[in-house]
């Protein structure tokens, strides 16, 4: 892997939507709290690119979820879901009292609501775009340190090429929005770290790698501190921690949540939450799920249940069910995910850096297999 077109803390500065990470382990902060810079179609608006993606096999509990409380405050996207359920219920307007999660989706029945079926499954294919910015948002960072690049690609005849700068911090954060915000979210992308990617001169240090789910704001990132309205998020990172300076690399799930904003779990073997140590070579690539959901909300408080996984290459290795994210349902759940690279905090880049990204769909609050409804 070497096309290279012409940050470690967990803790980077972005923008994020009009509303606008230090970790013990000393890295600077990273902030996406708006959406100034460039605005491609929001997933409602980004049909052509859409199709639905069930035939690859998974672990059937990828997406076992527990239902949730709606909000009274609604979104107009919302209000259309929740009423077409409640009607369907014979509950009226009894907002209080529904369930969501895999298990609501747009237009679906009492019999329908178990199924996981998602309201929509995006898939974007990098070959059908003339520039990175159609397809993503950015919201902090160097524009042309993204580039759409021939080689490597791990399907099709293009994939995204993400450069962090020697010297410097960023790379890019990006964003794929999504409207009127998502309960819950699976991703899943593939990627790839340059085979001279090297992490030297600080240990441990980390690297952003993606953004997994979003709610925009000043509690998002930057070392803000989420109070339920104001922003969360959960990021994935590269650390070299328990490792050479040239690899294998190991992965960080960081997390702004209601708790502690600027929560990380490595994802090595007797660490809380980790399910596996998975080792990433580079040159190869990986394919990464992710799912996240909210926390539910009773009489305007928190609960702590809400879920972020991961899987490597089909295999769960992070579960975390204890999150709180957010006390408002209305404006504060996911707004966004996409590639990001972000390279430690008080220290910087070794050398220039390169990720390479391919094949990154979303199902839309549910899951990309699920039962026959």
């Amino acid at each position: 892997m070497t096309s290279h077109a012409a940050d470690d803390g967990t803790s980077d500065t972005d923008e994020s939507r009009d509303r606008c990470e230090t970790v013990t382990t000393g890295e600077s902060s990273d902030a996406d709290t708006s959406a100034n810079s460039s605005a491609p179609p929001a997933a409602d608006n980004l049909g052509q690119n859409q199709s639905q993606n069930q035939n690859h096999n998974q672990n059937q509990n990828h997406n076992q979820n527990q239902n949730q409380d709606l909000s009274p405050n609604l979104s107009r996207r919302q209000t259309i879901r929740a009423s077409g359920v409640l009607g369907a219920l014979g509950l009226g307007g009894i907002v209080g009292g529904l369930e969501f999660g895999t298990n609501v989706g747009a237009a679906q029945t009492p019999d329908t609501m178990q199924c996981g079926r998602p309201d929509d499954v995006v898939h974007l294919d990098y070959d059908e775009y003339d520039e990175w910015n159609d397809v993503y948002r950015l919201s902090n960072g160097d524009p042309a340190a993204l580039d759409l690049v021939a080689d490597p690609t791990a399907s099709g005849n293009r994939a995204l090429q993400m450069r962090m700068q020697e010297g410097g911090h960023w790379g890019a954060s990006t964003h794929y929005d999504f409207s009127d915000g998502l309960f819950e979210l699976t991703g899943r992308v593939r990627f790839a770290l340059d085979t001279g990617w090297e992490m030297t001169g600080r240990y441990p240090a980390n690297c952003r790698l993606w953004n997994c789910a979003m709610a925009l704001g000043e509690g998002s990132a930057g070392g803000g501190r989420p109070d339920g309205t104001n922003g969360w998020s959960n990021r994935l990172y590269i650390t070299n921690q328990g490792s050479d300076p040239d690899g294998p690399f190991y992965l960080l799930s960081h997390t702004y949540h209601l708790d502690q904003n600027q929560d990380h779990d490595f994802v090595m073997e007797g660490e809380p939450y980790a399910l596996g140590q998975p080792e990433l070579v580079l040159g190869n690539w990986y394919e990464f799920e992710y799912y996240v959901c909210v926390n539910t909300v009773t009489d305007g408080a928190a609960n702590p249940d809400g879920i972020v996984r991961y899987w490597l290459d089909d295999d769960l290795v992070y579960e975390r069910e204890d999150l709180r994210f957010t006390t408002d349902h209305a404006d504060n759940i996911i707004d966004s995910n996409g590639p990001a690279g972000h390279y430690g905090g008080q220290y910087t880049a070794p050398q220039n850096l390169y990720a390479y990204y391919d094949d990154h769909s979303m199902a839309l609050n549910g899951a990309f297999e699920f039962e026959p409804c």
